[in-house]
C-alpha cells in the first residue's frame, strides 16, 4: 500500500469577493464557486434522473452516471470546464460538503433499520444473508489477489481483499426495497424472504467496512489494527447500552407530540456529529459513527420520522448529489484503456454476478422458490446502489485503489444496478389469486345476515370522522348483521426515506401488510374506535405509486372479500362554501381509477362539515339521510345502502325519487341509463326496489319509529338543479347518489357523476355530505380488474 500521505499544495482560496464591478472573478472564490458548482451538479443528476424515469431504473443509478458525466469521463475532457468549475483547489471544500451530507445520509440510512426485526428475523434470514455474503467475498479474494498481481497495486492484499469484496458482496438495502415496491413483490413470500436478508447484508458491510478501515491504515505496527477495531467495538457496546438509553428517553418525550421539541433535533444532530468524530479518532471512518447512531435512535412512534422531516430534503436533494459529483470527478473511464482492464471489469462482474445471484438462487430453490423466483431472488439480493460506491471512494482515498482499479469498480456497480430491475420484471410476475365470495355489492343482500366487510382507503386525518360516523351508521346494534372494517392507509411511494422505511416496515414477517405504528393519528383513530364499537377493525396499509395505487386497492378489497370500498374526496368543503384541497389532489386519479377495476361496489365520501362533527349513538336525536334515485343500477346500490342505514335507531331515511314532468322533451334531461341495460328490464328492478320502501313509507299515519320516508319530484329540464334546490332547503346530514351511467370520459369529477358532482359544488347554501355509489359490474371480470400491470 502506497505510504507517501503528502498532500499536494494548491493556492488558498478566500471565502467571499468583493464583486465583479470591484474586479474580483468569483469563480476564484470559494463560496461562489461553491455555488456555482452545487447548480451545475443539480442540473445534471436530476436531467439524467428524468432521462432514466421511464426505464424504470432507480435515482441512484442515475444520479451515480450523471456525477461521472461530470467528471474526466464526460465534461471533464474539456480542460477548460475542468479547470474552470471544478479546480484542483476546490475539490478539498468539495469533498467536505459532500462527506457532511453523506453523514447524515447514512444516519437515515440507520434509522431505515430496525434492529428488533433483525433480531426477530430467524436463522433464515442469517443462512441467506450469510451465503449471499460468502460466496461472492471469497470469489472477491482471488479477483483481488489477481489484480494485484497484473496490474501491480502498490498496496497490501488484505485491504484490497476488503474494499473490493464488500461492493461485490452486500446488497444496497434501500434501493431493494424500493424496486421489491415497484414490482409489488413485498408482502409475498419472496418478498418476506430478501427484506431481513438485505438488512443483515446492510449491517454486515458496515462491519466490513470498519474492518477494511482498520486494517489499510497507515500505522506500521500489525497490533494497530487490533487496537482500533477493540476501540470500534467498545464504542458500538456503548453507544447500544448507554448512549441509546437516552434517545430512548428522548423519543419517550416526543411520541405522542404534535412537533418535535427545537433542542431534542438539536441534541440528535449533534449526537450525529459527536458519534462520527467518535469514530474518527478511533481510526474507522467518520461514516461509520453516523451510521451507527442512526441503528440507536428508536423506530417506534413518531420521533424518528419527525427527524427525517426535519433533514431529509436538505440532504437529499443538495447535498447528496455533490458526494455524485465529487465521485464522479474522482472516476476516469478513459483509463480503462487496455484489454487486461475490460478483462478484470467482466471477470468482476461475473464474479458479483454468478456468485451472488448463483448462491441466493440456490437458497432459494433449498426454501421451496420455484426456479424463477429463485433466480429473481438472486437478482434482488445482487442489487447495487450508493453504499457500495461509498466504500469505493473510501478506498480510493484511503490508496487502496488506483484510478483504473477505481473506474473498474465503479462501471461493475453500474452495470449490476443496471440489469437488476429488467430482470426482475422479466423472471417474476406475481399472480394474485384471490379467495372467492359473492357479496361484491349491497343490492339484493341488504336484508342477510352476512357479514358486511367494508374497506375504508384514508389518505389523511381529516377523511377519519365522517368515515367513522359513516360505518357506524351500518352498525346494527342487535348485532345480528355484524361490520367489517378494514381501514387502508394510502401512502405514496416517493425517494423519500420515508416511504423507504414504510415499506420496509409494512412487508411484516407473517405476510400481512400492518398500519405503520408511525401512522400516529390514523393508527390511534381506528384502534379507539374498534375497542369502543362493536365493530371488528382490522387495519392495512399500502405504500405505491400514485399510478399503480389503484392496483394494490383492488387486490387488497379482493383477498378481503369486500363489499364495499369507500374512497375519500380529495377536497374538503367548508362552511362557507370555498373549496380546501387536502393532502395530495394525484389521489383523484386513483380514485377514478379504482372505480374503474374494483371488484365490488366503491363509494365516494364528499365530506361537507356537519356529518362528520355530528356524534351518532343510541341515545341521540336522529340524523336525516336522503338517497336520490333517478333509476339505474347505481340508485339501486344507493337505495340498499340507505335500507342499511335505516336499520340503526339513530338515522331516519328519505328515498327521494325524482321524475321528469310528463309532456317534457325526453331529450333534455342529462341523467342517461341507456347503457345499462335493458330498459324494459331495468324500470321493472327499479320498482321492484322501491317496492321495498313504499308499503313503510306510505302509511296513513306517521309512525314515530317510523325509519325510511318516500317522497316523489318531478323535474322540468335540468334534473340536476331540482336535486340541489330540494336538498338545500332540507337539514339532510348526508346525501347518497347514484353514480349514474353518466361516466363521461371528459369530465374532471367523473368519478362522482353528474349528479354526485352537481351536490359536491353546490356552494355553502348545501350542508350535506355527499356519498356517491357505484354498483359492482358482475359482467366485468374480477381477474382482470385486479392483475397487477404488465411488465
Amino acid at each position: 500500500m502506497a505510504t507517501n500521505m503528502t498532500k499536494p499544495c494548491f493556492p488558498y482560496m478566500e471565502a467571499v469577493s468583493n464583486g465583479a464591478l470591484q474586479g474580483d472573478n468569483p469563480t476564484k472564490f470559494a463560496l461562489a464557486l461553491l455555488i456555482i458548482q452545487t447548480v451545475v451538479v443539480l442540473l445534471v443528476t436530476r436531467t439524467m434522473a428524468m432521462l432514466f424515469k421511464p426505464f424504470r431504473q432507480p435515482r441512484v443509478l442515475a444520479e451515480i452516471i450523471g456525477g461521472v458525466l461530470l467528471g474526466p469521463s464526460g465534461l471533464g475532457r474539456n480542460k477548460t470546464y475542468l479547470h474552470t468549475l471544478f479546480p484542483k483547489s476546490s475539490m478539498t471544500l468539495l469533498d467536505t460538503i459532500a462527506t457532511i451530507g453523506l453523514l447524515f445520509f447514512l444516519f437515515m440510512v440507520g434509522l431505515e433499520l430496525d434492529l428488533k426485526e433483525i433480531r426477530r428475523s430467524g436463522k433464515t434470514a442469517l443462512i441467506v444473508a450469510f451465503s449471499g455474503i460468502t460466496v461472492p467475498f471469497l470469489g472477491g479474494i482471488g479477483v483481488a489477489t489477481l489484480l494485484k498481481e497484473s496490474l501491480n497495486l502498490e498496496t497490501e492484499l488484505a485491504p484490497l481483499v476488503v474494499f473490493l469484496g464488500v461492493p461485490v458482496a452486500i446488497t444496497a438495502f434501500p434501493v431493494l426495497v424500493r424496486i421489491m415496491a415497484e414490482r409489488r413483490v413485498l408482502g409475498t413470500k419472496l418478498g418476506r424472504m430478501v427484506i431481513p436478508a438485505a438488512a443483515i447484508n446492510d449491517v454486515c458491510a458496515w462491519i466490513l467496512l470498519a474492518i477494511g478501515v482498520a486494517i489499510a491504515g497507515p500505522s506500521k505496527s500489525p497490533v494497530t489494527p487490533a487496537y482500533v477495531l477493540i476501540c470500534g467495538i467498545g464504542y458500538v457496546i456503548f453507544m447500544l447500552t448507554i448512549v441509546k438509553r437516552m434517545m430512548d428517553w428522548i423519543a419517550q418525550r416526543v411520541n405522542g407530540q404534535v412537533t418535535v421539541s427545537e433542542i431534542y433535533v438539536c441534541i440528535t444532530l449533534v449526537g450525529v456529529l459527536l458519534s462520527a468524530f467518535a469514530t474518527e479518532v478511533i481510526g474507522i471512518h467518520p461514516l461509520f459513527g453516523a451510521f451507527v447512531f442512526g441503528l440507536i435512535v428508536p423506530t417506534e412512534g413518531s420521533f424518528a420520522k419527525m427527524l427525517i422531516d426535519k433533514v431529509e430534503d436538505f440532504i437529499t436533494v443538495l447535498m447528496l448529489p455533490l458526494f455524485f459529483a465529487s465521485s464522479g470527478l474522482k472516476t476516469n473511464l478513459g483509463s480503462i484503456n487496455s484489454a487486461k482492464g475490460v478483462g478484470f471489469l467482466v471477470l468482476l462482474v461475473l464474479t458479483a454476478g454468478v456468485g451472488k445471484i448463483g448462491a441466493s438462487a440456490i437458497v432459494g430453490r433449498f426454501l421451496n422458490l420455484n426456479l424463477r423466483e429463485a433466480f429473481a431472488f438472486g437478482f434482488l439480493m445482487n442489487t447495487k446502489g450508493l453504499v457500495e460506491l461509498i466504500v469505493l471512494n473510501i478506498g480510493l482515498d484511503l490508496g487502496v485503489f488506483d484510478d483504473q482499479t477505481f473506474a473498474i469498480l465503479v462501471l461493475m456497480c453500474l452495470i449490476l444496478m443496471f440489469f437488476t430491475t429488467p430482470a426482475v420484471m422479466a423472471l417474476y410476475k406475481p399472480a394474485r389469486n384471490p379467495v372467492p365470495y359473492v357479496h361484491r355489492k349491497l343490492e339484493g343482500n341488504h336484508k342477510k345476515k352476512d357479514e358486511l366487510r367494508i374497506l375504508a382507503c384514508v389518505d389523511g386525518t381529516r377523511s377519519i370522522p365522517g368515515l367513522l360516523n359513516l360505518v357506524e351508521s351500518c352498525r346494527v346494534t342487535s348485532n345480528k348483521r355484524p361490520v367489517k372494517l378494514f381501514p387502508l392507509h394510502l401512502i405514496e411511494l416517493t425517494e423519500r426515506t420515508l416511504s423507504i422505511i414504510n415499506l420496509s416496515r409494512n412487508a411484516s414477517q407473517d405476510g400481512k401488510t400492518c398500519m405503520s405504528p408511525g401512522d400516529d393519528g390514523i393508527l390511534v383513530a381506528f384502534q379507539a374506535y374498534g375497542r369502543i364499537s362493536k365493530v371488528s377493525v382490522e387495519l392495512l396499509s399500502v405504500v405505491s405509486q400514485l399510478a399503480d395505487m389503484h392496483y394494490d386497492v383492488c387486490n387488497v378489497a379482493a383477498e378481503k372479500r369486500a363489499t364495499v370500498i369507500i374512497l375519500p374526496y380529495s377536497v374538503y368543503q367548508k362552511e362557507d362554501g370555498t373549496i380546501e384541497y387536502i393532502n395530495n389532489p394525484g389521489f383523484k386519479a386513483v380514485n377514478q381509477r379504482v372505480m374503474q377495476n374494483a371488484p365490488c361496489s366503491v363509494c365516494v365520501l364528499v365530506d361537507r362539515g356537519p356529518w362528520s362533527s355530528t356524534q351518532l349513538s343510541d341515545t341521540t336525536a336522529s340524523h336525516k339521510v336522503a338517497v336520490i334515485f333517478f333509476g339505474g343500477p347505481d340508485d339501486r346500490e344507493a337505495l340498499a345502502f340507505g335500507c342499511r342505514l335505516a336499520e340503526h335507531p339513530c338515522v331516519k331515511v328519505w328515498v327521494l325519487r325524482f321524475k321528469q314532468k310528463e309532456g317534457q322533451n325526453q331529450h333534455n334531461h342529462v341523467i342517461d341509463i341507456e347503457d345499462v341495460g335493458d330498459i324494459e328490464t331495468e324500470n321493472k328492478r327499479n320498482e321492484e326496489s322501491l317496492a321495498a320502501v313504499k308499503p313503510v313509507a306510505e302509511g296513513a299515519e306517521k309512525d314515530p319509529w317510523q325509519s325510511i320516508y318516500y317522497e316523489e319530484h318531478e323535474y322540468v329540464e335540468d334534473p340536476t338543479e331540482a336535486v340541489v334546490s330540494i336538498v338545500s332547503t332540507s337539514e339532510f346530514l348526508l346525501v347518497m347518489a347514484g353514480r349514474q351511467s353518466t361516466r363521461v370520459q371528459n369530465r374532471d369529477n367523473s368519478e362522482l357523476g353528474v349528479v354526485g358532482d352537481a351536490l359536491a359544488n353546490a356552494g355553502g347554501e348545501m350542508k350535506a355530505s355527499i356519498l356517491v355509489i357505484q354498483q359492482h359490474n358482475s359482467s366485468f371480470t374480477a381477474l382482470n380488474a385486479t392483475s397487477p400491470p404488465s411488465n
